[in-house]
């Protein structure tokens, strides 16, 4: 019986632990330059939906165009992306245009092609 006992606590200790996904909900934050401007991005990641692995991120964007060594007023865009998370490949996919970001636990922060967006903190 304690033997029997014993065994189910382990299975039911495992099974959760395969469920569980690390917590991706924050504020990811990331800035950088290039020939023709200077960008600050941020990314607020959280669940969608309480049962699936369906997040949103509400991207905002501040950008100032160079052009000829001027400087041109700074720029805000806002966009909202709608993500499936793939917890095996640690991926978030975006639904609409297909973009892929990879999640980086051990980092603590989100790919999105060559740039890393650092989480700065937790929802």
């Amino acid at each position: 019986m304690k033997y029997a006992f014993i065994c189910s606590l382990i299975l039911l200790a495992s099974c959760k632990g395969s469920q569980s996904t690390d917590d991706l909900s924050g504020v990811y934050t990331s800035s950088y330059e290039h020939e023709f401007g200077k960008t600050d991005d941020t990314l607020n990641l959280f669940k969608a939906n309480s049962t699936g692995n369906v997040y949103q991120i509400e991207r905002h964007s501040g950008l100032i165009k160079k052009m000829d060594g001027k400087e041109f007023p700074k720029e805000i865009v806002t966009e909202t992306w709608t993500l499936d998370y793939n917890p095996e490949k640690q991926t978030l996919t975006e639904m609409k245009k297909g973009k892929t970001i990879v999640w980086n636990s051990g980092t603590q922060s989100l790919q999105l092609g060559d740039r890393q967006y650092l989480r700065i903190s937790n929802n």
